[in-house]
């Protein structure tokens, strides 16, 4: 069944307008504790130690590193690593890890190696002492590498979400409308692009403006969210009064609050479908 969803839009005149590209990590942050969030580092998987590349993905993160074991934008870092025993001398061994990281395009960005040697005799690649170690160890190193400017976007990876448009939206609604939503889902995450074909979701928005009526104008926003074959998921509706006219010019940040008021429900939608889709 769809699922549809309703936002209620607070649009009065006298309601405070939210700031979309202010910086989220605040004027004090440092410039290693902020990241490219639009990059993010992809952990590729560990093949003699699963549980390692989820140790390496959080290790990342509690250094204020954006990185998964599933996700991934156009502009992803990738991080791929072996891990093998090691013999450094009669009678002991050591655990090692050999790490790699390369942007989206396969540049290699550093590498790097990181050694657990107490690793006890006999001790398997999957311990959990021993991932503990080596993620731990190789975490900050790879953090110092991603602290800089985000690395160039592979042009190969197809966006999640494709705007496919907004219809009937009065003034300069449509385009800002669509930069908007664009900006909020990848606030929330999301790769967009415009009317991409390769997209794996489409969102479309449709407004509809009643006649004025006492002087004011009941505005309805309804986005759809679809796979890309055209098969809807879902809606997320909005719908208040605004003064009659009011949007018949240019939308300046309205058209900000509007898709940050409706970015959370679209998000739920994606998610779901995410979710229910084999495969993940």
């Amino acid at each position: 069944m769809r699922l549809i969803l309703a936002a209620l839009l607070l649009l009065g005149a006298c309601q405070p307008l939210p700031h979309p590209f202010a910086d989220a990590a605040g004027p004090d942050a440092t410039p290693a504790l902020r990241p490219p969030d639009s990059a993010g580092i992809l952990v590729l998987p560990v093949a003699a130690a699963p549980p390692l590349a989820a140790a390496l993905a959080q290790k990342l993160r509690d250094a204020d590193v954006p990185a998964s074991t599933e996700q991934a934008n156009r502009g992803s870092y990738r991080l791929e690593s072996t891990v093998a025993e090691e013999n450094p001398a009669p009678g002991s061994s050591a655990m090692a890890l050999r790490w790699e990281l390369k942007t989206a395009s396969g540049e290699t960005v550093g590498r790097g190696t990181s050694r657990r040697d107490d690793a006890a005799e006999g001790a398997q690649a999957d311990d959990r002492a021993m991932v503990a170690a080596l993620a731990a160890d190789a975490a900050p190193k790879i953090a110092q590498l991603v602290s800089g400017d985000a690395p160039p976007p592979a042009g190969d990876v197809p966006p999640l979400v494709a705007v496919r448009g907004i219809a009937g939206a009065p003034g300069d609604g449509g385009p800002i409308l669509a930069r908007a939503i664009g900006a909020a889902l990848q606030r929330a995450g999301f790769e967009v692009g415009e009317a991409d074909a390769r997209a794996r979701f489409a969102l479309s928005c449709r407004i509809a403006v009643a006649p004025p009526q006492d002087g004011k104008q009941l505005v309805t926003v309804r986005w759809a969210l679809a796979l890309a074959e055209g098969r809807e998921l879902g809606q997320v509706s909005q719908q208040n009064d605004v003064p009659a006219g009011s949007l018949n010019g240019q939308w300046g940040d309205l058209a900000y609050a509007i898709a940050g008021a409706a970015a959370p429900g679209i998000t739920e939608l994606i998610e779901k479908a995410k979710t229910a889709a084999p495969g993940g």
